[in-house]
Parts: C-alpha cells; sequence; structure tokens
C-alpha cells in the first residue's frame, strides 16, 4: 500500500515530519491550554499552525480556535501576552475588554497568577509531552516488544545451478528451520542438509515494500553431498562515504577471502592485517557472488571518528563451495505482546531510560567520553530526514513500533527541551518565576521580555546554522 514511499527520502521526511512534528508540538500546546484552564489562566486563541492566520475555525468557551498558515505546529495565546513576552497596560486592557466582550465572567493574565500557578502552566506543555510518550510506550508494549530468541541462517548468495538452488533457495532467503527442526549453529544445520533425509525447509523471502512472507521449499535428498565444507571470511557490511573502501570499489556483502594474497579466516585476521598495514597499498581478494575480484586502497592511518582506516562495518561469513553458498548465522526477531500492566510498566521504564541518558550527557561532554554524534543539535529538517528513514524502516519490515518509538521520543526530547533554562524557552520563562519567588518581588516584564527577545533571536541564529547542517551533512548519513 505504501510502496511509493519506499526509495523516496523527500516524501518520506514530509510525512514523517507531519507524522512526528506536528503532533509533538500541538500536544505541547494542548498542554499550556489544560494548564491554563486549570489554574484559570484566559486563553484567547487556540493555534494550529503558526501565524499569519488562515482561518478561525470556530470559538468556545471564549477561545477562539484557528487554522494557520505556517505548519509548525500550534500555539496558544494568552491574555496580555504575545508568542514571547507580556504586553504593556495598554494592550492588557484591550484583551480584557476582547475577553468579557466573548463572555470571560473572570479574566486573568499569566502575569497576574500566582508563581506556583504560572509554572504549572508553562511546564504544562512539557508535562503532556512526557504523558505522550508514555501513552506511545504503551501502544507499543501491546503490540509487541522485539525478542531475538529464534536462530535463522540469512542466505548472502547462492550459485546458480548449485544443490540447494536446485531445490528452490535464492538469495536473501532467510531459513528458519530443516524438517521442522530450528538450529542453533550452522554446524547443525549443515547436518541436517547432509543427513539424506528429505529436505524441507522453511524460509522467509523478501518482497518488495512489505513484510517477509513464508515459503516452504521440499525436496528429495542431497545425495551429492556427504560433509559440505565451510570456511569463515570477513563480509562487508556498511561502507562509509568518501572511505578507502568506497574509493576502491568495495560494496555491502563482498567476501573478504585473502588480504596481500594471505587466505583469511574471520574478521579478527582482516582487522589484524589493516591495523599493521596503515598507510601502505593493499591488495584485498574479493567474492561478489560467483565473481572473485582484486581491489587495492590505503588504510588510513587517522580516519574519521566511528570509521575505521578502511571505513567499512564487518562481521563474519560463512561459505560452502559443495553447497555453493554464501551465508550468515543470527538470531530473528519476534514481536511479544505484553499484558496491559507490563506494557505500563515497560512504557515508564522506556521514558526514565530517555531521561538518564540525557542526563548522562553532560557528566559525558566533561568528562571527554561523549560520542560527536550524540550531541549533535538538530532542526526540524534534521528530525524529519530521520523520521523518514524510521517510516520506511517502518513500512518494509510491517512494523509500526519503529515508527512509534521515533514519535514517542521526539516527544520526550521536546519537553526536555522546553524546560531548559534558556531564553524565550519555557524554562527560560520558569526560572524568572522562580528568581520572583526567592527574591519576593517580580522583575520588570520590560526586563524579561527583552531578555526573552534576546534568547529568541540567538536560538533562531543557531535554528539557521543548524538548518544548513542538516541540509549539507543529513543525520541520514549516519544510519545507513
Amino acid at each position: 500500500m505504501f510502496d511509493f514511499l519506499l526509495g523516496n527520502d523527500g516524501l518520506s521526511a514530509l510525512i514523517a515530519f507531519i507524522l512526528v512534528l506536528i503532533p509533538a508540538v500541538i500536544v505541547h500546546e494542548l498542554g499550556h491550554f489544560a494548564a491554563a484552564k486549570w489554574v484559570g489562566i484566559t486563553i484567547l486563541e487556540f493555534g494550529i499552525g503558526m501565524p499569519p492566520r488562515m482561518l478561525k475555525l470556530f470559538t468556545l468557551g471564549g477561545t477562539d480556535y484557528t487554522l494557520n498558515w505556517l505548519p509548525l505546529g500550534g500555539f496558544v495565546r494568552p491574555l496580555g501576552e504575545d508568542m514571547v513576552r507580556q504586553m504593556g497596560d495598554e494592550a492588557l486592557a484591550t484583551d480584557r475588554q476582547e475577553a468579557e466582550a466573548r463572555g470571560f465572567k473572570k479574566t486573568m493574565s499569566v502575569g497576574e497568577a500566582k508563581p506556583l500557578a504560572r509554572i504549572l502552566f508553562l511546564s504544562g506543555g512539557a508535562l503532556v509531552n512526557f504523558a505522550f510518550a508514555l501513552i506511545l510506550f504503551v501502544i507499543i508494549g501491546l503490540i509487541g516488544i522485539p525478542q531475538y530468541n529464534e536462530s535463522v541462517i540469512s542466505i548472502r548468495h547462492i550459485q546458480d545451478g548449485s544443490p540447494l538452488a536446485e531445490v528452490g533457495l535464492q538469495s536473501d532467503d532467510v531459513i528458519t528451520s530443516v524438517n521442522g527442526e530450528t538450529f542453533s549453529t550452522v554446524d547443525l544445520l549443515l547436518a541436517k542438509i547432509a543427513s539424506g533425509e528429505p529436505l524441507v525447509i522453511d524460509v522467509l523471502r523478501p518482497q518488495a515494500g512489505e513484510a517477509d512472507v513464508p515459503v516452504i521449499l521440499n525436496s528429495d535428498p542431497l545425495e551429492r553431498i556427504d560433509a559440505p565444507s565451510v570456511a569463515t571470511y570477513p563480509i562487508i557490511g556498511n561502507i562509509a562515504p568518501e572511505s578507502p573502501a568506497q574509493a576502491a570499489g568495495l560494496a555491502s556483502g563482498d567476501i573478504v577471502t585473502a588480504f596481500n594474497g594471505d587466505p583469511l579466516v574471520g574478521l579478527e585476521q582482516l582487522q589484524t592485517r589493516t591495523g599493521e598495514s596503515l598507510g601502505e597499498l593493499v591488495t584485498l581478494s574479493v567474492l561478489r557472488g560467483d565473481t572473485q575480484l582484486e581491489v587495492t586502497l590505503t588504510p588510513r592511518i587517522n580516519p574519521p571518528a566511528g570509521q575505521g582506516s578502511i571505513g567499512v562495518t564487518i562481521s563474519d561469513a560463512y561459505r560452502s563451495d559443495e553447497l555453493g553458498l554464501s551465508f550468515q548465522g543470527g538470531l530473528r526477531s519476534v514481536l511479544v505482546p505484553l499484558s496491559i500492566g507490563e506494557a505500563v510498566s515497560y512504557s515508564f521504564e522506556r521514558v526514565g531510560s530517555v531521561f538518564s541518558t540525557i542526563a548522562a550527557i553532560p557528566g559525558q561532554i566533561l568528562g571527554g567520553t561523549a560520542e560527536p554524534d550524540s550531541l549533535r543539535i538538530t532542526s526540524p529538517l534534521g528530525i524529519s530526514q530521520v523520521g523518514g528513514f524510521f517510516l520506511q524502516e517502518s513500512i518494509q519490515r510491517n512494523q509500526p513500533t519503529i515508527i512509534l518509538e521515533f514519535m514517542a521520543l521526539i516527544s520526550v526530547a521536546l519537553g526536555l527541551t522546553n524546560l531548559l533554562p534558556i531564553p524565550a524557552l519555557d524554562g527560560g520563562r520558569i526560572l524568572f518565576v522562580l528568581i520572583e519567588i526567592v527574591r519576593g518581588r517580580p522583575i520588570s516584564p520590560e526586563r524579561e521580555g527583552m531578555v526573552h527577545l534576546v534568547g529568541l533571536a540567538l536560538l533562531l541564529s543557531l535554528m539557521v546554522v543548524v538548518l544548513f547542517n542538516d541540509i549539507a551533512n543529513p543525520l541520514t548519513d549516519l544510519l545507513r
């Protein structure tokens, strides 16, 4: 149904913006609105999107509900305030007359509310963001939590005309059982194939844009094979852009069989030989499908953080020449639904883990252990890019929990960000209320308003820089 999204990064990012960011911001503003109603602060307008106004939808309880042109979430406009600060006495009097004309019997601006009531109003958006994330994590728990408890074999390549190809096995198939039995090791799988019994192989076969489909392959015994031999080699996974591996033409799925002519056994040998040859030209023998290739490259002495000297991720793969088969062992995730009680507990654990992860960042920065990528500030564009990636993953794997989890994480992040004690944010305004409580009197609205205006200007300037960075260096490059 959603095949048109797969491979369309721009469209996926746009839909992710609509699914992830807009609801998170609207939920945030609903939190402010509900808190204002609770403590008695008068709200003149609840807007969907940001001004300029497109149209007024309706008026309910004295509050105008409007639709605005900029699709950036929403806002609430309390009595006597604009988007950032309290307005002067004249503007407050004008707003009060308008509120009374709409039927408000008792009016109250933010500045007229008691300090604790203001703190509740200012923190209401973040609190509802956290509640929204809790609800999403409960839904995720009820749908099912991935548990890696089934051994599988993933076929990386199968040679045309090989015995298992004649059975019907294809590249990218995932073998889940043979003759009705699962297996925990590669040797057990090969023993069943060579047992002389008729073969019934259960596989999951990828379908473009859909979940993998189960396929059952039936065959007579493979009498030509007594004890297939298996060799272990490193296999190339992801390839970093502008790396020696990319320049040399290596591809994901390549099996490295030799280093400077010496046969390799497993990924540790490749790592060791590479570490001994930094800055030197080396030759890798590579098996790509049925084709043997020779590639030359120079491992970097000082590679970028997280890339390695060649610029690849590697893991172990197995090759059987008798079977004409290259494959990897692994575990398959199965969604296990939780009970409602377990789902609620899981939800609080997940939100708590997000809090603790974020709270640990300052210590990691001071200790010099923080990963640079984890500290990167991102714009709405960057969030949408990542959301588009997870949306495609969610559709391709037929697992709505992937995009739901991203929505929950963004809601928590939005709530926490707004509570930071930074001028123009909710946390910055809460800080002024706390200072008022300590001093016993408020800071003048003019001075507070100036601080928030300066803070807003700095935040917008930072956002422009971050936006250009997200355009030049998409976050999705870190995920692939």
